[in-house]
């Protein structure tokens, strides 16, 4: 049978979460992680009965205080109205390793959306200061200053670069 995950993935515990790279403009959302002392998208675990989608969303308004839409792809011809839902194909999904800390080693399977604000939101952004310790609109010109995980710097390139 073909590994799907690299050997330390496969032995560690998963959580599910959901982050949204919000973009306005030339410009992303970015939360200075006050945990990891990095700047990311805003993101976290998707809570019970809670889908992705909704744990993206949640998530950039507790850490934001901003609303959102997600705009990544969601085709609802393949649904059926009151029985099946077509949830939002996220940008990406990542297997991210969790090192020790507070809590024991673990791995994040995060679900990374694309968002924008929803019309007349965005320029007041209010910040959880439980989590964060910053919290700014970036250009990728701009991002080149501030500490980033190597992948998410590869990621935002990625997504910003026309």
């Amino acid at each position: 049978m073909m590994e799907l995950l690299p050997s330390w993935a496969q032995l560690l515990p998963k959580q599910f979460t959901a982050s949204g790279f919000v973009l306005r403009d030339d410009r992303i959302l970015l939360i200075n992680h006050r945990k990891h002392h990095v700047w990311i998208y805003p993101g976290g675990h998707v809570e019970p009965n809670e889908t992705p989608d909704e744990a993206c969303l949640r998530e950039i308004f507790e850490e934001t205080g901003v609303h959102c839409r997600i705009v990544s792809p969601r085709d609802e011809t393949l649904g059926d109205p009151g029985v099946v839902e077509v949830l939002h194909v996220p940008w990406m999904v990542l297997c991210e390793r969790i090192p020790t800390g507070t809590e024991p080693e673990h791995c994040h399977i995060d679900f990374a959306y694309v968002c924008e604000p929803l019309p007349g939101e965005g320029a007041l952004l209010t910040e959880d200061t439980r989590e964060t310790e910053g919290i700014g609109w970036f250009t990728l010109e701009e991002m080149s200053s501030l500490n980033l995980f190597p992948d998410f710097r590869r990621q935002v390139t990625k997504l910003l670069s026309p």
